[in-house]
């Protein structure tokens, strides 16, 4: 009998269980669906995202490298070193993740840009950096001139059959200084651990305010750039800028006209007046006050007002000192006249007895 019942037991078990047929359809949990709101936002986001991590490829003149290696898909940061006047052709210094490199961009005659890679470095194995602007050339500028002068004067002396030659070559001297002068060359040297690697940027025909700012800045930002491996273009963005703006006109002066005071009244030339004196000068007329029309002013009583106080006569100035007249010497201060000399007597001379 019990082992009937507990061979039952496992049946009863598994009928209890439920079986996947019993649940209602009704009844099973629903998940939330995402809300359009929701997903458009998502999207919106994602687009955001990658546009912004897209590169610019929008230009204008003057031509510049990021834009050009935006169309490859390259993002980077670029730091101008110089441009030629017309905007067609600029230098750059591109620095990416991985490299540094210094660039060349042109705009060519038949519309296409391009760029010129000259020196490329592992931004990794950079170790130092070095600025020299090559201006002796500048310096020496009267030493050219004074070469090309004896040249001539040479040359001169020369056609008079005189026995002097080399004038050509003071000449050629001279004119080679002076280019090398007009060219401006500045020198930029990388180090890393194949050496040093020099790059010449020449100022012939380029903006001077945009090389002569741009090497004055390219210093700090590149120990910035060894620090911690970031091109500082905040500077440099900054000049660029500035350059496109118009010149602004120069503030027009305002001349105000002085006013001249009125010259007194002066006599005709020829004419002169004598001095006046100041006893002569009459006083100035005391002006007195005219009573003002109105009723009596009374006093309230027991108050006697007090009499009129007479004005001041004013004292009459001195009379001025008359100059002292010629002194007088009496007649006896004077000295006495000088005696006569003495005369000698009339007649033949005394003969003395011891002469005899």
């Amino acid at each position: 009998m019990d082992e009937d019942t507990a061979s039952a037991w496992p049946e009863q078990e598994e009928e209890a269980e439920s079986s996947p047929d019993d649940v209602i359809p009704g009844d099973e949990p629903q998940l939330d669906a995402p809300h359009d709101d929701e997903t458009q936002e998502e999207n919106d986001s994602e687009a955001t995202s990658t546009k912004d991590d897209k590169p610019s490829t929008e230009w204008s003149f003057p031509v510049r490298a990021a834009p050009i290696l935006a169309l490859q898909g390259e993002r980077v940061t670029e730091f101008p070193l110089s441009q030629h006047v017309s905007g067609h052709q600029s230098t750059s210094l591109v620095v990416d993740e991985k490299l540094m490199r210094m660039v060349e961009s042109r705009y060519d005659s038949d519309g296409v840009r391009r760029l010129n890679v000259r020196m490329a470095l592992v931004k990794e194995h950079i170790s130092g950096y070095s600025h020299t602007h090559l201006d002796i050339f500048q310096r020496l500028m009267p030493i050219w001139a004074g070469s090309i002068g004896f040249g001539v004067f040479v040359w001169l002396m020369m056609s008079t059959n005189l026995p002097m030659i080399g004038g050509g070559a003071f000449i050629l001297s001279g004119l080679a200084g002076i280019l090398l002068a007009k060219l401006d060359l500045h020198r930029i040297s990388f180090s890393d651990h194949g050496g040093r690697h020099d790059f010449y940027l020449s100022g012939w025909r380029q903006n001077p305010f945009l090389i002569y700012n741009s090497t004055a800045l390219l210093g700090p930002a590149f120990v910035g750039f060894l620090r911690d491996g970031k091109m500082d273009t905040q500077h440099i963005d900054v000049i660029v800028e500035s350059m496109k703006q118009p010149a602004q006109p120069a503030p027009a002066v305002v001349e105000q006209k002085k006013v001249q005071p009125a010259l007194a009244a002066q006599p005709p030339q020829g004419i002169v007046q004598p001095p006046l004196h100041p006893a002569l000068i009459p006083a100035p007329p005391q002006l007195q006050s005219a009573p003002v029309a109105g009723p009596p002013a009374t006093l309230p009583q027991g108050i006697i007002p007090p009499p009129p106080v007479a004005a001041p006569v004013p004292t009459p100035l001195p009379p001025p000192p008359t100059p002292p007249g010629p002194t007088v010497v009496p007649l006896n201060s004077l000295p006495p006249p000088p005696m006569p000399l003495p005369t000698s007597p009339v007649g033949p001379p005394v003969r003395d007895p011891l002469w005899d």
